[in-house]
């Protein structure tokens, strides 16, 4: 009673209170002031909630946020979560990390909690769909219950596996889960398939009638292997039962016993297709010959090898296919006959067409042909037809050895001929065999028939043949026909047509170098001959020059230019003539120009380009030690030397010379030429000095002269001299003044042969 007269007097207080009125009052504005001011000064610790009329505390909001996730079964969304509480998703968000420390069985996942209830509730819905199933993968389960893959298998399956979740993991595949009865129905179904297949099935097929997936199947199949095997683990594999595998070995083995050879088409008719690899399997320690269509024992090597040595030894032939099995083919057959004839053997058999023919027997036939080979070479050199092929063939790398020996002989201007000649044309291939079109294309014993196409133009033009096919065809047949292998007449002839055409070559090669002893005599003297006459040009050049030098000014450029356009171009024109000679071009460069003459010199090898191009430059100069400087080097292109001066020979040139033109002005009838060579002859009298100068020289001549001639002979020579100028005019006075030459012109001659220097005249 007296608990409750208690209450009742707090109850009258507590009305009391609230009918007084109170005097201050606090405005809901100034509290929400007053909080603020207290959150910024961060004496209290709050957050608003979404529409601002109320304040939460940190733990208040961790614990509304467990509590929200338990009310929605260990999962929720934070964005749905922030919703339910009435708080800014940032607030949420900012919590999210205490949550996590104070529960360690709530997990973040994708913008989610997710509890361990909300795991153990799923876990027992996986464990009742795999025992439904039989099997389940995570992929599936991730579509279904939207979370990561990793943290299904991880936090579910995985961590409750054995526990809440009955199953077994795939080894080759992780995310792959089977209950035992699952596993124990597809062994069975496999074990019943493969029991009762007895030829090799695809793979695909078999799942297709068991149901069992493929990674299951491969998975668990070396568990029921003892039924057969699998050619491999890719989708396109196939299953061999064992009955089959040991049928094929049997098979094999058998043929291969009984016959010493196994087609490899008969290996892939009953489904081998690896069939070396098969072989070396199965008959490891055997020694195998792998051929293009077949595999042979030894025992057959053998017996294909004594056919070959008694076909050797008796100089004939054999035929192989006579010796094999008809499976064999013609590849077939040279690789054995590349695998028997090593060493010194290789040399003496040919194969052709699948007969194996002896080097003796190819002997006799070559023999048959060698009087025509030996005519044919002989007729060959005398038409000249050798000695072009020669001079073609210098360009070409691939000219034999035999033909290198034969050139080393040839001395070098013979070289220097041939390649000026033909220094860019394709050579031939000195008598190797020619291609021709053949079924057949294998050649032993050293030699390749390699019978292709027929040979094009170029190569035709190229190649000189001593003998042609028909020659040897004709020749041979007959013994052909008497062996009863006249059938391989164009292939036995290609292969005999290179050796014989070798043959032929080096008998032309003898007979040409026969010849070419006497020609190489004739040229020697045409060379000494050139050389000769170089050199008394070049002294003719030196003695010129001495006369020109004693002139000065203009007359002296004048009579060099005249110098290099007649003495030194002669030079030039001399080599030239010599180099094409030597050359086998047969150009006469007499008449050439400058430019014809560079253009000649441009077109020669560079022995002789280098050293002639500034020879012809000079030409054109005005410098005639120019000229004489390259002089020497242009000649040694040529083997030539230009020889020492020999001074004591000079005065014998200059009299020479004196009475050349004296024999030439005392038959000339031209008025003009009498006084242009009574000059020069009065010049070599007065100076001895040779001097080469032309008729518009003469009047510069006279001045020169005056000095050595008495006053009534300048006065002759002026006065003749003034009339050739007025014949020359063709003016009115041309006929009198050509009379009054006439009447002088034996006088000019007489005073030039009779004149003779004074002793008081001024000397040189």
């Amino acid at each position: 009673m007296a608990d409750w007269e208690e209450i009742k007097r707090l109850a009258a207080d507590f009305q009391k209170v609230q009918l007084t009125s109170t005097t201050q009052k606090l405005s809901e504005r100034n509290c929400v002031e007053i909080v603020s001011w207290l959150i910024e000064k961060k004496l209290i610790d709050l957050m608003f909630t979404s529409d601002g009329k109320e304040y939460l505390t940190p733990s208040q909001l961790v614990t509304d946020i467990q509590n929200e996730l338990h009310s929605n079964g260990g999962r929720i969304n934070l964005t749905e979560l922030a919703k339910i509480i009435g708080v800014d998703y940032a607030h949420i968000n900012s919590h999210l990390h205490e949550v996590l420390k104070r529960r360690k069985d709530i997990h973040f996942v994708l913008g989610q909690l997710i509890d361990s209830t909300y795991i153990t509730k799923i876990a027992g819905e996986i464990n009742e769909k795999l025992q439904q199933q039989g099997q389940i993968n995570v992929g599936e389960l991730t579509i279904f219950y939207d979370v990561p893959s990793d943290f299904l298998q991880q936090q579910v399956l995985e961590k409750n596996l054995g526990t809440l979740i009955f199953a077994q993991q795939d080894k080759s595949d992780p995310k792959t889960f089977f209950t035992e009865n699952f596993i124990a129905r597809s062994k069975a179904k496999m074990r019943g398939s493969l029991s009762g297949i007895t030829r090799p099935t695809p793979v695909i097929s078999i799942l297709n009638q068991i149901g069992v997936n493929e990674k299951l199947f491969f998975t668990l199949f070396e568990q029921v292997a003892m039924y057969g095997s699998l050619t491999s683990k890719l989708p396109g594999a196939q299953y061999v039962p064992n009955a089959y595998s040991r049928s094929q070995t049997e098979w094999v083995t058998n043929f291969y016993r009984q016959n010493s050879y196994l087609e490899f088409d008969a290996l892939v008719r009953i489904g081998i297709s690896d069939y070396k690899t098969y072989l070396k399997r199965l008959f490891g320690n055997d020694n195998l010959l792998f051929l293009s269509s077949c595999v042979v024992a030894k025992n057959i090597l053998d017996r294909v090898e004594a056919d070959i040595d008694e076909c050797i030894s008796s100089k004939g032939y054999v035929d192989l296919q006579n010796s094999l099995p008809s499976v064999f083919t013609s590849k077939d057959i040279n690789l054995i006959v590349e695998r028997l004839l090593v060493g010194p053997k290789q040399q003496q058999v040919v194969l052709i067409d699948d007969l194996v023919f002896s080097k003796g027997f190819m002997n006799k036939l070559s023999n048959l042909c060698e009087e025509t080979v030996r005519n044919n070479a002989n007729l060959i050199v005398e038409s000249g037809k050798y000695q072009q092929y020669i001079v073609d063939s210098q360009g070409n790398q691939s000219k034999t050895q035999k033909y290198d020996e034969a050139e080393e002989k040839v001395d070098k201007r013979e070289e220097r001929r041939k390649k000026a000649s033909g220094g860019k044309s394709g050579g031939g291939t000195q008598g190797r065999e020619t291609k021709t079109k053949s079924t057949k294309k294998h050649i032993r014993g050293g030699h390749r028939n390699d019978i292709e196409d027929e040979p094009t133009a170029s190569q035709s033009k190229r190649e000189l043949i001593i003998v042609s096919s028909d020659e040897v065809k004709e020749l041979i047949v007959g013994l052909l026909e008497e062996e009863d292998v006249d059938h391989l007449l164009d292939q036995i002839a290609q292969y005999l047509l290179p050796k014989l055409n070798e043959q032929g070559h080096q008998i032309a090669a003898e007979i040409f170098k026969t010849k070419i002893a006497d020609q190489t005599a004739n040229r020697r003297k045409t060379h000494a001959d050139h050389q000769d006459k170089l050199n008394e040009l070049i002294c003719e050049i030196r003695l010129f020059t001495k006369g020109i030098k004693l002139f000065n000014g203009d007359t002296q450029v004048q009579l060099n230019k005249y110098l290099l356009k007649t003495t030194c171009s002669d030079i030039l024109t001399e080599i030239l003539n010599y180099i094409s000679l030597e050359s086998g071009l047969n150009t006469s460069t007499d008449n050439f120009n400058n430019e014809q003459r560079l253009k000649f010199i441009n077109e020669l090898p560079s022995e002789y380009r280098v050293p002639l191009q500034p020879l012809v430059k000079a030409l054109s100069g005005q410098n005639i030690d120019d000229f004489t400087s390259t002089l020497e080097t242009a000649m040694s292109s040529c083997s030539m030397i230009v020889k020492k001066i020999d001074k004591k020979k000079d005065r014998l040139i200059v009299l020479n010379y004196k009475h050349k033109l004296l024999e030439e002005l005392a038959l000339c009838e031209d008025l003009a030429v009498v006084l242009h060579l009574a000059v020069l002859v009065i010049f070599i009298s007065a100076t001895q000095c040779m001097l080469n100068a032309s008729g518009r020289h003469v009047s510069s001549i006279l001045s020169f002269l005056k000095q050595f001639l008495s006053e009534d002979q300048f006065s002759e020579l002026t006065s003749y001299y003034d009339f050739v100028t007025l014949m020359l005019s063709n003016g009115s006075e041309a006929e009198n003044a050509r009379e009054k030459l006439k009447e002088k012109m034996q006088t000019v001659k007489n005073l030039a042969s009779e004149y003779k220097l004074s002793s008081h005249e001024k000397t040189v």
